[in-house]
């Protein structure tokens, strides 16, 4: 029960619900229910406690797999249920430590940090292992709380991240040692510098977000993202390519009638269906609509490449176009789907290609580089990169003034992975300290503030466009220059001195055990 309650409680802090202030309880009965056990039982626990949350988050792939995976519903289900399984581990293997850390009688701030540091390099791992899937992370759950999330430019999601674990075990810490040990109405020593670290964090969180939210620059250049709201089933049958193209063109001159002092209008990953490198009638009709509208346009269009040996390689790609018409650079998705975009591990995987008849052959951009265009330097994320820091920060590093991102959500359906989706993206913005705009194909588009301000949001399905200034920002913060892996590790480094510690505490209780045992004897 109270495993089923603590997932869920986590959940309901993700959209659809977003109950943001549930993440900050949400892992207090997940903890009581570790009490008192053996690590073996710990392990089960947490990952019963994963497979629950994970199963909640990311049921909406059943239908997305079913539908476009071509794969019948009831086989789709166990195809996610494995997924959920391989995240649940990492829940299993941090409430075996957990129960490790409390077996060895560590209790109060010697047991709540350690057990925050591990919990946060385990989600660091989930972000890198096997490709990374950070879906779903803890600091994730408060995205809609923009004064809890400024610290994000220090130490990314993965301090944010870290501050609500804390909270959370050092609240449940405080009522264990209060109930076990209060007397008189005096608070047990070991609670004194337990509150203390809580009002410390408390303090940081809320005057670091106070102090950040005024930080912001006064906007200057109208943006918009355009939201065609194309069909899947359509959008790439070519009888409607002039449909889509029209489309686009229409919502974009009106949002250039609504805002005259429009400058730049980015549409969605592969908005454009065909080859917009090759020349044709379509690509022509784009530039010349870009010279007319006097517009910068940021489009998403799939490209292709020879290999050394002649084959074909296919690209996820972006163009920027210029207001004379001219394109002045391509981005290639950098970080590619796993079984959506391209088969991982070569021969590992071929047999599974069978099962998933959709899976695409692209192959990986090889550079992170903004796309430039005066005054625009403009770092672009396409999809399920946004949910990656590093690939925002090398872009930002490397120059971008202005983030983007262009996404085709169509696949969620109106489910809540769009939401879960789109604020992800809230963290980018925050973390670089620059405006971001999202333009999805079905929504959610918005345009983001470097506070995580969601100053403009769309509706899922609605052709429409959403507009808002937005300023061309320079310089760094501490997480743009020098990156979370700094964090990651301390927190690596703690779990390692705590291991360290445990493990000399053991040794030291055998030697006791058999002295104790040797004088008994004699």
């Amino acid at each position: 029960m109270l495993t089923g309650f603590s997932s869920f409680l986590l959940y309901s802090a993700f959209p659809e619900i977003s109950f943001w202030p549930a993440a900050f309880v949400a892992l207090v009965p997940f903890l009581q229910a570790l009490e008192g056990i053996e690590s073996k039982r710990g392990f089960r626990i947490g990952f019963i406690w994963g497979l629950f949350f994970f199963s909640m988050l990311l049921w909406w792939l059943v239908p997305t797999i079913s539908t476009y995976g071509k794969i019948h519903f009831l086989l789709a289900i166990p195809v996610v249920l494995c997924l959920c399984c391989y995240l649940a581990i990492y829940p299993a293997i941090w409430a075996l430590l957990t129960v490790a850390v409390r077996r060895a009688g560590k209790e109060g701030l010697w047991f709540a940090v350690p057990v925050a540091s591990c919990w946060i390099v385990l989600e660091a791992v989930r972000s890198y292992a096997f490709s990374g899937f950070p879906w779903g992370l803890m600091a994730y759950s408060v995205a809609s709380a923009p004064i809890l999330i400024q610290s994000a430019d220090i130490w990314s999601v993965y301090g944010v991240g870290f501050l609500i674990v804390f909270l959370n075990v050092s609240l449940f810490e405080a009522s264990r040692m209060f109930v076990r040990n209060h007397k008189g109405g005096f608070l047990p020593p070991g609670l004194r510098p337990l509150f203390a670290a809580q009002l410390l964090v408390l303090i940081f969180i809320f005057s670091y977000g106070i102090f950040s939210m005024h930080l912001s620059k006064q906007p200057s250049v109208w943006a918009s993202a355009v939201q065609a709201s194309i069909d899947q089933s359509r959008k790439w049958d070519p009888a409607n390519t002039a449909f889509t193209v029209s489309r686009y063109k229409e919502l974009t001159l009106k949002a250039r009638r609504v805002h005259p002092g429009l400058r730049i209008a980015v549409w969605p990953e592969t908005s454009m269906p065909f080859y917009f490198q090759n020349d044709s009638t379509f690509r022509n009709e784009i530039l010349e609509f870009a010279k007319k509208a006097h517009l910068f346009l940021l489009i998403g269009s799939p490209s292709y490449s020879y290999g050394e040996d002649g084959s074909v390689r296919y690209l996820n790609s972006a163009y920027l176009i210029d207001p004379d018409g001219n394109i002045r650079g391509r981005y290639d998705k950098h970080h590619l789907v796993p079984f959506g975009e391209y088969m991982p591990w070569g021969p590992v995987t071929k047999w599974a290609r069978r099962f998933l008849p959709t899976a695409g052959d692209f192959v990986a951009g090889k550079d992170l580089l903004p796309l430039k265009a005066e005054p625009f330097s403009i770092g672009t994320m396409i999809c399920f990169e946004s949910i990656f820091p590093e690939i925002a920060r090398e872009e930002v590093r490397k120059g971008a003034n202005l983030l983007a991102v262009i996404t085709n959500d169509a696949w969620f359906g109106k489910t809540a992975a769009p939401w879960q989706h789109a604020d992800m993206a809230i963290f980018r913005a925050v973390e670089n300290r620059r405006w971001l705009v999202r333009a999805a194909n079905t929504g959610v588009s918005r345009i983001i503030s470097p506070t995580g301000r969601v100053l403009v949001n769309s509706r899922l399905f609605v052709p429409q466009f959403v507009s808002d200034p937005v300023a061309l920002l320079k310089g760094q913060s501490l997480f743009t220059r020098f990156g979370a892996l700094w964090f990651v590790a301390i927190n690596f480094l703690f779990i390692i001195l705590s291991i360290h510690r445990l493990l000399i505490q053991k040794v030291q209780e055998k030697i006791g055990h058999r002295r104790s045992k040797d004088e008994q004897e004699q």
